[in-house]
């Protein structure tokens, strides 16, 4: 139920319908649902208090329907006498019902008072003489009244099969529910797959776009730097040709020169004629200018040097360029690969996806049709509960109608029988008469009537309705007598409770009481050793048993004795510290006979001396084992004994505890000795 979400107490309160609470054989259902009725859907609950609450929370919330509760602390089941019941032919219906132990009360209140017989002739005869109901397995009943009522009852009437049918197609639509739930779960997830796929072969399709961009982009330089790098071989190679040309020229005129050289050594200035120094002049002239343009080849040649080498760098860069472009384009294939993979797990993901579609649509078809027979299951049982219901009603009245009958039966037949009486009291008809008016005509008869009734007029102010009310005034006076005699045996019964329940109670404040004497007299002997002591019950007690002195006890006092020689000492003789002595040793003699987990002492050992104090500790120290103790103390005999020791110190105007050693504990109660 709705009303029962988020309110633990009305959950452990609410057991259920009564139909729910107990399971019996199949072939018992007829007879469970005749005799149980609409009580079978009644709810049970544990105290009319969460009854109470239901209903408000049922009213609060306008929910539509008939609620019925059956409070367990209000049901009173009966004790029914079945050892009469042979078990041959008949048998208590409550023997084959399984149920908890703790529902008996219910159960039995629903189906104790009935029982399963054989026929309808055990029928009859058991409830005569069982004073019980009796019913056949077919339905066929007969009340301890004496009503008989049966006839044939369909099954598919029969509320405990239709529930045992509904609570099934229940547990079949939580079935399909259930999967239902989850194949959406799963469809979840494939969907959250899918789209976390599609998001990837996205991201990879424009990192693919991308790079093949960047490779169109890197693939359009190659070729240009390839094209350069042919230019620049072509250069180099034509170079290289004219650096050959240069340098046989270089080896002729060093040749020439070497030649030349040599002749210089030789003066010819003295054998040449004048043409021939013009010529040396004009060679000159040529071997400087060949020397500069040699000079200008090998600048040439330098620059060419560093172009090839800078070609060859970039060529270099190229190829490294290359190596990375070639790497790039096996990565991108390989990402390719994985979109081509990606693209099949994407496909096969979409075809599962269908599947599981399919498999949804099939559930909730499936689910659609349970809907469908439960609905109408629903329906029919909705149908069948009212046309029972009617039928009850029917049969209800025609009961009623037959009982009132019987009732105006049994109430004539009771009037005939007291005007019989009358009759018979009146004296019988005397022969005399009966020969007198026996061939006598009605008219004469109603004539001798008429003077009869008139002479009876006479007799008008005479109370007609004595003998009955004498009757009546009898039977209520047998009545009353036969209640004045039970409520006299419930008097004396009560009054010897009461006696019992005195002298037990006398008997356990008695046994109380010596207890209390001898752990108070243990006690003080312990706090102070060679000391005595006693309790003493006040009143009149001389000459009287235990159990009379306890009745007649007006209080308790003590009678102590701190040196054991002396005198013995009430209450009120002793000073300030003794009297927290005595009280300590009967607080701590309580303590023996009904122990308490926690005791609070402040102070308590303010007032005594360091011997009393010392006992006082050790025990205390010795029933710290059965209960947890509690002091507050400036002493130092305390302390020895403590388990923790905390510290109350004052700050910011305002009381702190704090857990202090024990070695702080003393040094702080030394320093208030020291400043008292």
């Amino acid at each position: 139920m709705k009303v029962l979400e988020n309110n633990n107490r009305l959950q452990d309160g609410y057991y259920g319908m009564v139909i729910n609470l107990f399971s019996c054989p199949d072939q018992m259902f007829t007879a469970v649902d005749e005799t149980a009725g609409m009580k079978l859907f009644n709810h049970v609950v544990e105290t009319d208090k969460i009854a109470t609450e239901l209903m408000a929370e049922l009213n609060r919330r306008k929910l539509p329907g008939v609620f019925n509760f059956m409070p367990l602390n209000r049901i009173r089941p009966r004790q029914f006498d079945y050892s009469m019941v042979d078990g041959q032919d008949a048998f208590p219906i409550i023997e084959k019902l399984e149920y908890e132990e703790d529902l008996e009360g219910i159960i039995s209140f629903v189906f104790g008072k009935t029982l399963v017989c054989r026929n309808m002739d055990t029928v009859v005869r058991l409830a005569r003489s069982s004073k019980l109901d009796c019913i056949t397995l077919d339905g066929e009943k007969g009340s301890s009244k004496g009503v008989l009522s049966g006839g044939y009852v369909s099954l598919e009437r029969n509320k405990m099969a239709n529930y045992d049918r509904y609570q099934l197609a229940v547990g079949k639509l939580g079935d399909v529910t259930t999967e239902i739930e989850h194949y959406e779960g799963e469809m979840v997830k494939l969907e959250q797959e899918m789209v976390f796929m599609t998001k990837e072969v996205e991201k990879f399709q424009n990192l693919l776009a991308k790079n093949e961009g960047s490779l169109s982009k890197l693939i359009a330089d190659c070729k240009m730097m390839m094209e350069s790098g042919e230019d620049l071989k072509k250069k180099c190679v034509e170079e290289e040709q004219r650096l050959g040309e240069m340098t046989t020229d270089r080896k002729l005129m060093e040749a020439t020169l070497s030649g030349l050289r040599t002749e210089l050594d030789v003066d010819m200035n003295s054998q040449l004629s004048l043409e021939e120094k013009n010529l040396c002049e004009v060679l000159v002239k040529k071997i400087e200018k060949t020397k500069s343009g040699y000079k200008k080849r090998i600048r040439e040649k330098d620059e060419l040097e560093r172009e090839k080498f800078a070609i060859e760098s970039k060529m270099v860069g190229m190829r490294k360029d290359e190596e990375e472009l070639c790497s790039e384009v096996s990565k991108l294939g390989k990402r390719d690969r994985e979109v081509e993979k990606a693209k099949l797990d994407l496909d096969n993901v979409t075809e599962q996806m269908v599947k599981e579609k399919e498999r949804l649509a099939v559930a909730m078809a499936k689910e659609c049709k349970l809907d469908e027979e439960v609905k109408s299951l629903q329906s029919e049982e909705e149908r069948k509960e009212k046309k029972l219901s009617k039928l009850k009603e029917t049969l209800g009245e025609d009961s009623m109608n037959k009982e009132k009958l019987f009732e105006k039966k049994i109430h004539l037949q009771k009037s005939i029988q007291k005007l019989s009486q009358k009759v018979n009291s009146l004296g019988g008809v005397q022969p005399e008469m009966l020969e007198r008016y026996k061939n006598a005509k009605r008219t004469l008869l109603g004539k001798e009537l008429q003077k009869i009734n008139q002479k009876l007029k006479d007799f008008d102010n005479v109370n007609k309705k004595a003998l009955e009310q004498f009757v009546t005034f009898t039977e209520e006076n047998e009545r009353l007598v036969d209640r004045l005699n039970q409520m006299t045996e419930d008097k004396t019964r009560i009054l010897n409770m009461i006696n019992v329940l005195d002298t037990k109670k006398s008997e356990q404040i008695l046994y109380t009481f010596k207890q209390l004497y001898k752990n108070f007299k243990q006690m003080f002997s312990r706090i102070v050793p060679g000391g005595r002591g006693e309790l003493i019950l006040t009143g009149e007690t001389v000459g009287l048993t235990d159990a009379d002195r306890m009745e007649s006890a007006t209080g308790l006092t003590t009678s102590v004795s701190f040196t054991g020689d002396q005198a013995m000492k009430n209450l009120d003789q002793l000073s300030g510290g003794q009297k927290s002595v005595v009280a300590l040793a009967f607080i701590l003699a309580i303590q023996q006979c009904d122990p308490a987990p926690f005791y609070l002492f402040d102070e308590v050992d303010a007032a005594l001396d360091i011997e009393h104090r010392r006992a006082i500790a050790a025990v205390i120290h010795g029933q710290a084992g059965d209960a947890q103790f509690i002091t507050t103390t400036f002493r130092p005999e305390m302390l020895r004994h403590a388990d923790q020791c905390f510290g109350v110190l004052f700050r910011g105007k305002a009381s702190h505890v704090v857990p202090v050693t024990r070695e702080e504990a003393d040094d702080f109660v030394q320093e208030t000795a020291i400043q008292q």
